[in-house]
């Protein structure tokens, strides 16, 4: 079977998704990136400006699951495509707002069109993409989530400096109309032989084989899927620690450590470089070792705990530039493995919806970890502590993973 050489099509493919799921988290994180000069200029309060990014995940989690099923119904393409002229057209609004409400719907409006879009893409990939290729292919896609935030910082805060932030939106707004033309002419689906032969390859080892044709039995279908549960209550831990604990990094280094925060922020990118790095190249070492992924994946989503563990018990901040990329390789690495599992174990017709249920889960994590920690930092009034009480969810998660089942 033919593992990293991947065709013109696929290359073709995976850069096209890549750049889309990138994309969405330009348009996502261009608030934070000029939030401060907006907030002055606007008269917002910082907790005002804070819920701007509370709104856009309340839209994320409303349409993650119904825009799975979009992209089932009417085609991953026409689903990718409207994302991301939506995504242009919201963005470009945000350059208009006069008011607090104005600018906190265009924000949650914003969340929900970008919700389809993760979906959409691995089904692209469910479809190009063979199952000894998914892991190295998955592994590049998800790389964009942490290249998205040295993107939007290379340019949004300059030019809203210099140029107003209402250029800042408007130049992120263009950003997708780039992408819609490169998607326009490449993401199609496969012929029908290749597409025959990804299905044969993708079937489950639980799952039923027949189409089901209404909404209830689809659901039905992926509530009756072993392997589809374990994945969500696995997701619903890992991911949701990992950016509770990416939001929280520079936070904790600041105020436990009293480092300043252009320190931290330095930090942290050394920590989204690693990142970077390891999902891509977990994924490729996934698709070669002789290792059944979601063991793998166990092993990988098991080392975040330790990881955290030692970044919060890192009392030199020196050493912060080598736990912190200890981190991010613990925080992100399982991410490429999971998704790569999800295409796996979804029938192929209901991939954009087995994406979208597990993704839901996911999100509820992100939204609730958070709380947690501020919940812990409450009661003990140690940002440390805090920090180390979520380390047992990446464990549960990776317990989860066992009761994956694969076929051969």
């Amino acid at each position: 079977m033919n593992r990293l050489n991947f065709s013109r099509t696929q290359i073709l493919i995976l850069l096209s998704v890549w750049l889309t799921f990138l994309i969405s988290f330009v348009v996502r994180l261009s608030w934070s990136s000029v939030m401060p000069i907006v907030n002055e200029a606007l008269q917002f309060t910082p907790q005002m400006g804070t819920s701007y990014l509370s709104a856009f995940y309340v839209g994320y989690a409303i349409a993650v699951l119904p825009g799975g099923i979009l992209a089932d119904r009417i085609g991953y393409r026409k689903t990718i495509l409207f994302s991301l002229l939506s995504m242009a057209v919201v963005t470009a609004l945000m350059s208009t707002i006069d008011s607090y409400a104005y600018g906190w719907w265009l924000r949650l409006l914003l969340g929900v069109v970008s919700g389809p879009v993760q979906a959409s893409c691995l089904s692209a990939l469910g479809d190009h993409f063979g199952p000894n290729q998914r892991g190295a292919a998955v592994g590049i896609f998800m790389s964009c989530t942490s290249f998205g935030i040295t993107t939007v910082n290379l340019y949004a805060p300059f030019v809203a400096t210099y140029y107003g932030w209402q250029m800042a939106f408007l130049v992120t707004a263009a950003l997708p109309l780039v992408v819609l033309a490169l998607c326009y002419w490449n993401v199609r689906k496969p012929s029908a032989y290749i597409l025959a032969q990804r299905e044969a390859e993708a079937a489950p080892a639980d799952s039923h084989v027949g189409e089901a044709t209404s909404l209830k039995e689809n659901l039905l279908h992926i509530l009756q899927n072993r392997n589809v549960k374990f994945l969500a209550i696995a997701g619903f831990f890992a991911t949701g620690t990992t950016w509770g604990v990416t939001q929280w990094a520079n936070l904790y280094m600041v105020k436990q450590l009293g480092v300043t925060a252009i320190y931290a922020g330095q930090v942290m990118t050394a920590f989204g470089t690693a990142a970077l790095i390891a999902k891509p190249t977990i994924g490729i070492l996934s698709d070669l070792l002789p290792i059944k992924k979601n063991h793998l994946t166990a092993f990988v989503m098991f080392l975040f705990a330790p990881a955290l563990l030692i970044f919060a018990n890192t009392s030199n901040p020196n050493m912060l530039f080598v736990t912190g990329p200890i981190l991010g390789i613990g925080a992100f690495m399982h991410s490429a493995l999971t998704n790569a599992l999800v295409i796996q174990s979804a029938a192929p017709h209901l991939r954009g919806t087995t994406a979208g249920f597990v993704n839901l889960f996911n999100q509820i994590g992100v939204m609730l970890a958070p709380m947690l920690l501020s919940n812990v930092l409450t009661w003990t009034g140690n940002y440390q502590y805090a920090l180390m009480s979520i380390a047992i969810a990446p464990i549960l998660g990776a317990i989860a993973l066992f009761f994956v089942r694969l076929g051969k």
